[in-house]
């Protein structure tokens, strides 16, 4: 009975939970990020009237149209929040955050190179 219990604590500690998790990231299709969130950072570029934002890491993300003006006005060197949204709509699932009024529903849509990278992306 007790190698039964053993078993079966060690199929639902957090270890394995986590193992899982980062297991399951290689080969995902929503919620795929390699970091904890939140996270912040600057953005480098904002294209096609706040329809795309680039961000200092290369990565790119499409903003969900309500919120395009709200990006659109967000310039090169702004701080901005990455966070996960709870509910996303059309896998608009981080939202991207400026201050503490302008956000932006956002999901990652490719990576430009980051000048003085090393060539891998």
């Amino acid at each position: 009975m007790i190698p039964a219990l053993i078993a079966v604590l060690t199929l639902f500690s957090p270890d394995s939970a986590q193992a899982q998790s980062r297991a399951a990231i290689a080969g995902c299709t929503w919620n795929c990020y390699n970091v904890d969130l939140p996270l912040a950072l600057t953005v480098s570029q904002v294209a096609d009237g706040g329809s795309f934002v680039t961000l200092e890491d290369g990565s790119v993300w499409e903003i969900r149209l309500p919120q395009r003006p709200v990006a659109a006005s967000w310039q090169p060197g702004d701080l901005v929040e990455l966070r996960q949204v709870h509910a996303p709509v059309d896998r608009f699932e981080i939202l991207l955050a400026k201050g503490d009024t302008d956000r932006a529903e956002a999901r990652l849509a490719g990576r430009k190179r980051v000048a003085g990278s090393s060539g891998q992306q």
